[in-house]
């Protein structure tokens, strides 16, 4: 018994630590002020970097692709929060992009699919990115740039 209570105490520890990691990562989140667009209201939660991705549709869907980082990129995971207004009117949307503090802008493979389906949901936008780059726009469409500048990422 005596053998297992550091080992225990360890086990807690550890535990104990990840949990307050998780309440400071969510902690520090700043997000976007909510914008409106063609009736939806938009607003990013987050940002995380990673190095594999799921690319799921927005709202999220069948698709369960997943890719992976190469070399000295890794992906910016943006979470996008829709509210859809009442009036919307079903439509296509563009493919969402990122712009870095430079001005480059990167792609994902993330598409709007039957936005209106549900009253509001969040997605997890993947964009391939190099290591370490710093954000400043979110854009659904040359209308709308959302400014994730204070938007801190997780790491």
């Amino acid at each position: 018994m005596k053998r297992l209570l550091p080992h225990l105490y360890a086990t807690v520890s550890c535990v104990s630590l990840a949990i307050v990691g998780v309440q400071l990562a969510a902690q520090t989140a700043t997000p976007t002020p909510p914008k409106a667009y063609k009736s939806l209201e938009l607003s990013v939660t987050g940002i995380e970097r990673a190095t594999s991705a799921a690319l799921k549709d927005c709202p999220p869907g069948a698709n369960s692709q997943r890719t992976t980082a190469r070399g000295a990129e890794e992906f910016a995971v943006v979470t996008l929060k829709v509210k859809v207004l009442p009036g919307y009117t079903p439509g296509p949307l563009q493919k969402p992009t990122l712009t870095d503090t430079a001005g480059k802008t990167y792609n994902t493979a993330v598409s709007f699919v039957d936005v209106g389906k549900v009253p509001e949901f969040s997605c997890e936008i993947p964009f391939r990115v190099p290591l370490g780059m710093t954000f400043k726009t979110v854009k659904v469409d040359e209308a709308l740039a959302i400014d994730v500048s204070a938007v801190e990422p997780k790491r």
